[in-house]
């Protein structure tokens, strides 16, 4: 897996390394480029949480928004108050792919009734840069399936993992971004970067219905591309906090009309 500086482990409070006998603590080890996400370090879970939400950095971008709340911090606030935030398991991180949130087995816990997950736009971020400068038609076409297969399966994987008894799950679809901020990053592939993020969610989709029909929990995709504006972006594809706020809005929503008596 690629290394990455947000994966490092900034609080004593909030993260923990889970294989302590391979890879050492202390304060000198966020510039060590050396370590990997192989020893996964993760967020301590909150075993009395009711939901749990889990993912990419539409979920953790405190970074990008002026408040240094993320969604959930607003969810919090939008659904009841922010004491709520203790009846949450916030599992997300900034920069995590699908195979990110599979090394997470253990991170939801036993009592979470409800698990948002945002998972998928990184994964298509790196696809794209993949295939942008493959001109053969029939090759890109072919190796543009075949690439949504393997993250088909893969978040077929994460799901199955997470699954319980009385367990639901809403399934965050990937938006298409602000793409104009930066006109150079998606220059001549903007439509096709379009088309593959509504190929995915297309299969979004089919994973939803498959896995409601065939398992005990309900499995309901929000699709962000029905509210999030241009104005709703930092830059290209992060959340800003008019983002954050939209995002954390529409799931209060959604638990409001699904679970009237509450989780």
């Amino acid at each position: 897996m690629s290394k990455k500086i947000h994966d490092y482990p900034m609080d004593d409070n909030d993260w923990f390394i889970e294989d302590s006998n391979n890879v050492e603590w202390n304060q000198s080890f966020v510039d060590n480029t050396n370590f990997v996400q192989t020893s996964l370090n993760k967020k301590h879970v909150n075993e009395r949480a009711e939901i749990t939400f889990i993912g990419d950095s539409v979920i953790d971008c405190k970074a990008y928004t002026k408040s240094g709340k993320d969604t959930v911090d607003y969810f919090a606030e939008i659904h009841r108050n922010s004491t709520y935030m203790a009846l949450i398991n916030n599992q997300s991180r900034d920069g995590d792919t699908i195979y990110d949130c599979i090394n997470k087995p253990n991170q939801v816990n036993k009592d979470t009734k409800l698990v948002v997950v945002s998972a998928g736009g990184n994964d298509l971020l790196s696809l794209i840069q993949m295939i942008k400068n493959i001109e053969d038609t029939n090759l890109l076409h072919g190796m543009l399936l075949s690439e949504l297969d393997k993250l088909t399966i893969a978040y077929e994987t994460m799901l199955q993992q997470w699954k319980q008894k009385n367990r639901d799950f809403l399934l965050l679809s990937v938006y298409e971004g602000n793409l104009a901020y930066n006109p150079q990053r998606f220059y001549g592939f903007d439509y096709t970067a379009k088309a593959i993020v509504s190929m995915w969610n297309d299969r979004l989709s089919r994973i939803a219905r498959d896995h409601d029909e065939r398992n005990w929990g309900t499995y309901d995709v929000l699709d962000l591309r029905e509210f999030m504006s241009s104005q709703c972006y930092y830059n290209e594809i992060e959340p800003n906090d008019r983002g954050a706020r939209r995002i954390a809005k529409h799931i209060s929503k959604y638990v409001d009309s699904n679970y009237a008596g509450g989780l």
